[in-house]
């Protein structure tokens, strides 16, 4: 069972497409596109799957999007008097061009959408003020558009009051960070995780004694090894629950789990969900 692969048309005439639409049961099942997407919620609320993560929306609920990265929204209710609403702008993966993306000014930006694989939302202050941005785009000539959407990114990027929703293992990629010692952590992980992992052999992969290496990770990425490699094998489970018609007992398996019901438990922990349940709204939503 997969999710489906969408085509989002950008206009030759411009860099980028914004619709305002009515979301009905056919936006609720889970797709995927090449383009970048940033979502905003004008009225609604109900169910949000980004990649592995299953949560609640709600209006003015605000998600930017990487190139591939499954995602829907389910609306299971909305305001009296109003229609399920949202905003959406699509713009090419590679929007800037491989010659302006050498400018230092864009460096930002360029970061924020190396986020955007794993999902981003965005909250608190700021957002009134893009839904004001939004709303005005198409009301303007194309130049102006452009110049809204700038004004967008430059929001985004001066705002604290953001939080990924995808887990690592679920896109699977380690381009990050470019730190050299994280990356080969990261690479390795990555490679083993579907077996016993010692943090002894992870250390001596990095050439560090095993305080030193503890030390090093949790101060670069917030958290221990162990809750990490519980991200990777959670989200590569979720993959494969999405992806695949597997028996559960062999994702659990498959993931680096040696007990079913630790792996259950864990699964819960991270996606607020059992594998079950998240297998069974993922078939009802694709």
């Amino acid at each position: 069972m997969k999710h489906r692969k969408k085509l989002i048309i950008v206009p030759e005439s411009t860099s980028f497409n914004l619709k305002r639409a009515v979301m009905t049961p056919r936006t609720y099942r889970i797709h995927s596109h090449k383009n970048f997407e940033l979502n905003y919620i004008v009225d609604g609320w109900g169910n949000r799957i980004v990649g592995n993560t299953m949560e609640s929306f709600s209006r003015g609920d605000l998600v930017l999007m990487g190139p591939d990265l499954p995602h829907c929204w389910e609306v299971t209710g909305v305001s009296i008097g109003c229609l399920p609403e949202c905003i959406t702008i699509h713009f090419h993966e590679d929007f800037f061009g491989q010659k302006i993306k050498r400018l230092p000014e864009l460096s930002p930006i360029l970061d924020l959408f190396k986020l955007a694989k794993r999902g981003v939302q965005f909250y608190g202050r700021g957002i009134e003020e893009i839904r004001w941005i939004l709303q005005k785009i198409p009301e303007v000539n194309n130049f102006r558009k452009l110049i809204y959407l700038l004004e967008i990114f430059d929001l985004l990027i001066r705002t604290d009051n953001r939080r990924l929703l995808v887990n690592e293992g679920f896109i699977q990629d380690a381009d990050d960070t470019n730190n050299l010692k994280l990356k080969r952590v990261y690479e390795y992980i990555l490679v083993n995780f579907s077996k016993k992992i010692r943090l002894e052999d992870v250390a001596d992969h990095c050439h560090l004694s095993v305080s030193a290496f503890c030390r090093f990770f949790e101060s670069n990425t917030g958290k221990s090894l162990f809750n990490y490699l519980k991200e990777v094998r959670i989200g590569y489970a979720s993959k494969l629950l999405m992806d695949s018609d597997l028996l559960i007992s062999d994702i659990c398996y498959q993931s680096g789990y040696t007990n079913l019901s630790h792996f259950n438990n864990q699964f819960k922990q991270i996606s607020g969900v059992t594998p079950s349940q998240y297998r069974k709204t993922v078939k009802q939503l694709s």
